[in-house]
C-alpha cells in the first residue's frame, strides 16, 4: 500500500472536492491504491465515527458507549465522515485518476496496446466511482452526483435525485462492461482488488449492475428486471473466487479496519448483539462458531483439590441450565484455557482426558462446554459478559469484502422469486445462497444441507425467507445486509432500548444530512430535505416501497 498517500483526521467537509492528503499529480496507479483503500476501509470499519451498520443491523452491541447503537449519530457526526470517505477520500482520487490516464502519454512500447489499456482503465475507475455512489444514494437519498467533483465549477453541489441517479448508474456501468476488452491489459499496477485483471472485473461489473437492478425491484419493476437480466447474461460471481475483496496486509496502517478497532486500538467495545445470537441458538447454526468467540462457558464449580487428572469441585449456587457430561470440555475460566475432556464424573468431580498439570489451581473457577449469549441491544454490555465477535475480526489479515458470491447468491434467488429469472427454481438459490454462506466461513456443504433442510424455502413468504437468511448470511457486510431488511423489510427488527427520539421508535432507514452540509451548502441541504420529504432517520429512500 502507498502509505505516503494516508488520509489524516484534519480533512473536512469544507473542502469537499480536494483531498490536501492526496497527491492529485501522482501516476493514476498511487491514485487507485488510496481510493480502493479508502473505500474498503469505509465498507468494512466497525468505527463508531464512520460506520454503525454492525450495531444498526443488530450484529454487535457496545460495552463502553451505548450512543451509537441507541442510533446517536450526530455527536461524532458521523454523516460527515461518510461524505468525507465517499466523495473526497474516494471520488475525488477516483476522478483525478481519470484525468491522468486521460492526458497520459504511452511510450513508443505502449503505443499499439495503450487504446484498449487507455479504455480498461477508465472503465474500472468508472465502475469503482458506480459502486461509490451507489453507496451515498443508499445511505442518504438524494446526493451530490452530477456536480460533486467539479468543485471549480460548482463549489456548492446540487443534490440530483436518487432515482435519477440510479438510472445514470445503470448506463454508465452497462457501457463500462462493454468497454473493457478481455483481450487486454489494465492497470499494471496499484490496482489492488483483482490485481488488473479484466475478466474477474467483467464479472464484478455484471454482479455489480445485478446489485443495482434488485435494488430498485420495488420501484421500478419493468428497469430492474432488465438490468437483472442483462446482468445475469453478461455473467456474474459462480464461485468465492470471483469475490471483490482487498487483501489487507498484516502491519499497520494497512491491516483489517476491523482488526484496528479491536485489537490495535487496544480496546473491547463490541459483544455480540442478543438479535442475531438469539435467532442462531434457536437454529442451532453452525456459522456460530465462526461468528462469535466461544469465550462462555456454563459454571461447573470452584477447584477445591486436584488429584493427577481427577478435579473435585463445589456446585455454583445457581446451577446451569444444561448439566456436564462425558466428552463436555472443561475450561478455567480465570485463564480462559482448555483444561481436558470429561470422561468421567460423579456429582463433584470429573476426570479428564489431555489434563495437563497446572491448567486447574484449588479455586479456580471452571466451566464446561460453551455457550453464545448476545448483549440486549441498546444497553451497554459487559464484555466478558457476553460473546465477542469471532477471530476473524481479532486477525489483522482478514480481507475487507466489496462484494462477493454470498451476496451475488441471494440477489439471483431473490431474482428468481420475483420474475423467474435467476437460472434455476428459487428453493434451489435459496440453498445455493445459504451453502455459500457455509462455505464462505469455512462450514461444510453437508453442515449447509441440514440447514436448509430445517430452515426449507418459503415460496408463500419468499421475502422471509431471503431476507432473514440473508441478514444472517450478511454479518460481515453490514451496509448490503441494510439494504435486504430495508428492500425485503425482513427480519423484523426492534428499535433499540433507549433509542434517540429522532428516529420515531424505528429502526433507521438512512442517514441524515451532514452537519457541516447545513452551514456550508444550506440551500441545497434545505432542497434536498423537502425532496426526500423530511431528512429524518425514518425517511426511506425512493426505493424502500413497503
Amino acid at each position: 500500500m502507498v502509505t505516503v498517500l494516508q488520509s489524516c483526521e484534519r480533512d473536512t467537509l469544507t473542502a469537499l472536492n480536494t483531498d490536501p492528503n492526496s497527491y492529485y499529480t501522482t501516476v493514476p496507479s498511487s491514485l487507485i491504491t488510496y481510493a480502493e483503500k479508502q473505500l474498503s476501509d469505509y465498507v468494512n470499519t466497525p468505527s463508531v465515527n464512520i460506520n454503525n451498520f454492525r450495531l444498526t443491523m443488530q450484529y454487535w452491541q457496545e460495552t463502553t458507549y451505548s450512543d451509537e447503537s441507541q442510533y446517536n449519530f450526530t455527536t461524532r457526526n458521523v454523516s460527515d465522515q461518510v461524505f468525507l470517505n465517499l466523495y473526497v477520500r474516494t471520488l475525488k482520487n477516483l476522478d483525478q485518476a481519470r484525468k491522468l490516464i486521460m492526458v497520459y502519454q504511452p511510450t513508443p512500447a505502449e503505443q499499439g496496446t495503450w487504446p484498449v489499456t487507455m479504455k480498461n482503465q477508465l472503465a474500472i475507475v468508472d465502475m469503482l466511482q458506480v459502486y461509490t455512489y451507489q453507496l451515498s444514494v443508499d445511505t442518504f437519498g438524494n446526493v451530490p452526483y452530477s456536480q460533486s467533483l467539479d468543485d471549480v465549477a460548482f463549489p456548492l453541489p446540487a443534490y440530483d435525485d436518487g432515482k435519477a441517479i440510479y438510472g445514470s448508474l445503470i448506463t454508465r456501468l452497462q457501457a463500462d462492461i462493454t468497454n473493457l476488452d478481455t483481450t487486454g491489459s489494465s492497470f499494471a499496477s496499484g490496482e489492488k482488488y483483482y490485481n488488473g485483471d479484466v475478466t474477474k472485473w467483467k464479472k464484478f461489473g455484471n454482479s455489480l449492475l445485478l446489485k443495482l437492478g434488485i435494488a430498485i425491484a420495488d420501484s421500478d419493476d419493468g428497469l430492474a428486471k432488465a438490468t437483472v437480466q442483462t446482468a445475469i447474461t453478461g455473467g456474474v460471481f459462480t464461485s468465492g473466487v470471483d469475490d471483490c475483496t482487498l487483501a489487507y496486509l498484516a502491519a499497520s496502517p494497512n491491516y483489517s479496519q476491523i482488526y484496528a478497532n479491536l485489537v490495535a486500538s487496544n480496546r473491547n467495545d463490541f459483544v455480540a448483539g442478543k438479535t442475531i445470537v438469539d435467532y442462531m441458538n434457536s437454529k442451532s447454526d453452525p456459522r456460530r462458531s465462526e461468528y462469535f468467540r466461544q469465550n462462555l462457558h456454563y459454571d461447573l464449580g470452584k477447584t477445591t483439590a486436584v488429584a493427577g487428572s481427577t478435579i473435585t469441585f463445589t456446585l455454583p449456587a445457581v446451577l446451569p441450565a444444561v448439566t456436564f457430561k462425558v466428552g463436555d470440555d472443561v475450561f478455567n475460566n480465570r485463564t480462559t484455557l482448555k483444561v481436558g475432556t470429561i470422561t468421567s464424573f460423579t456429582a463433584t468431580t470429573v476426570t479428564l482426558s489431555g489434563y495437563a498439570v497446572d491448567t486447574a489451581k484449588v479455586g479456580d473457577l471452571l466451566g464446561f462446554s460453551f455457550y453464545y449469549d448476545g448483549g440486549i441491544i441498546g444497553e451497554k454490555s459487559s464484555f466478558t459478559g457476553y460473546s465477542n465477535p469471532g477471530n476473524f475480526a481479532y486477525v489483522a489479515t482478514t480481507p475487507g469484502i466489496l462484494l462477493n458470491y454470498t451476496e451475488v447468491a441471494f440477489y439471483l434467488a431473490e431474482a428468481q422469486a420475483r420474475w423467474n429469472i435467476g437460472g434455476d427454481t428459487a428453493a434451489n438459490l435459496y440453498a445455493k445462497a445459504i451453502t455459500a454462506s457455509f462455505v464462505q466461513w469455512g462450514k461444510t456443504t453437508a453442515a449447509a444441507t441440514a440447514y436448509i433442510t430445517a430452515n426449507p424455502y418459503d415460496a408463500a413468504n419468499w421475502k422471509k425467507s431471503i431476507g432473514t437468511e440473508a441478514w444472517v448470511a450478511m454479518y460481515n457486510q453490514p451496509l448490503t445486509s441494510w439494504n435486504f431488511y430495508r428492500r425485503l423489510d425482513y427480519p423484523v427488527l426492534l428499535p433499540a432500548v433507549g433509542a434517540v427520539s429522532e428516529a420515531n421508535n424505528k429502526v433507521p432507514v438512512r442517514l441524515l444530512y451532514p452537519v457541516t452540509e447545513q452551514s456550508t451548502n444550506p440551500t441545497n441541504y434545505q432542497a434536498a430535505g423537502t425532496a426526500i420529504g423530511g431528512n429524518f432517520l425514518y425517511t426511506k429512500i425512493f426505493w424502500d416501497k413497503f
